[in-house]
């Protein structure tokens, strides 16, 4: 069987891959003929993928969701998808939270091993592949502005660093959306398109009622507030709801927006004109964990 270990050495904090070697150990006891290719540069996974003839029967992915969203893309756009497995070392790794998997190599290892598939929703964003949100307005930029060498030396608080020096930059922006056949035109401080149950390290809805596999979209669009003041009233209830806060669930939307409005796929920037169509494909891919 063939397996390819594709390693981001710049993804989370520092010396998360040290087990490296004993992951090794435990594939190459299981049969594995394994490859290794460490990627040089931002969208390199992507660009790698796209140009090798080899198919894999597995490919094992060391990095963080930016990473994944790369090796998504790739896979997207092949006709022979090879099985996947994650070894999350970002920062948030919000999408390995949806297949329970911790920071424990070794043991992921071995459940890869196990050859237990889960098949997980990918969302099309205007042909742009993502894996579990697309994000819009306030603070959306903080995950491709913050500096990689204070991510991996703060982590989770490099972000928030970030996003307090961003408080003074938020603003209003004017949306036109079409979702479950209605329109709606609102003044919205962000939104978020997801699958699954956290963002953003947030855990915004159980995992009985929000999954990676059931081919819908949560939707949540947030309203603009006059002042700042008004924020936290939104953050400490993103669960449960406000007069602020619109949650839909569909497999189709599609926004017209400002074009300043930012926004990113997986943590990465994401570059919009005017409309953006998204839609889901189930259970495109399937992961071994």
């Amino acid at each position: 069987m063939k397996l390819l270990l594709l390693i981001n050495p710049h993804s989370g904090l520092r010396n998360s891959k040290a087990k490296l070697i004993d992951v090794m150990d435990i594939f190459c006891a299981h049969g594995y003929n394994i490859s290794v290719y460490v990627t040089q540069k931002k969208n390199d996974a992507y660009e790698y993928l796209m140009k090798s003839r080899t198919n894999y029967d597995l490919i094992c992915v060391f990095g963080g969701d930016g990473t994944m969203n790369e090796v998504t893309n790739a896979l997207m756009k092949k006709e022979n998808k090879p099985l996947l497995g994650y070894f999350p070392s970002g920062t948030m790794n919000d999408f390995g939270s949806n297949f329970d998997l911790g920071t424990d190599f070794v043991d992921i290892a071995k459940r890869i091993c196990e050859g237990k598939e889960y098949g997980f929703d990918v969302g099309s964003f205007n042909g742009r592949y993502f894996n579990y949100v697309a994000a819009f307005g306030a603070m959306c930029d903080v995950p491709f502005t913050t500096k990689r060498d204070a991510k991996e030396a703060l982590g989770n608080i490099a972000y928030i660093l970030e996003g307090i020096g961003k408080l003074a930059e938020i603003k209003k922006h004017s949306i036109r959306y079409w979702v479950n056949d209605k329109e709606y035109k609102k003044d919205i401080l962000f939104g978020l398109v997801y699958s699954g149950n956290r963002v953003a390290g947030m855990e915004l809805t159980s995992k009985k009622k929000s999954r990676i596999d059931n081919g819908l979209f949560n939707v949540m669009i947030v309203d603009y507030v006059p002042t700042i003041f008004d924020a936290p009233d939104i953050f400490s209830t993103l669960l449960q709801g406000n007069r602020f806060i619109h949650n839909y669930h569909t497999d189709h939307i599609v926004i017209e927006c400002d074009k300043d409005l930012v926004w990113t796929l997986d943590g990465e920037e994401a570059k919009v004109k005017d409309k953006v169509d998204i839609t889901i494909y189930n259970k495109a891919l399937k992961l071994l964990a």
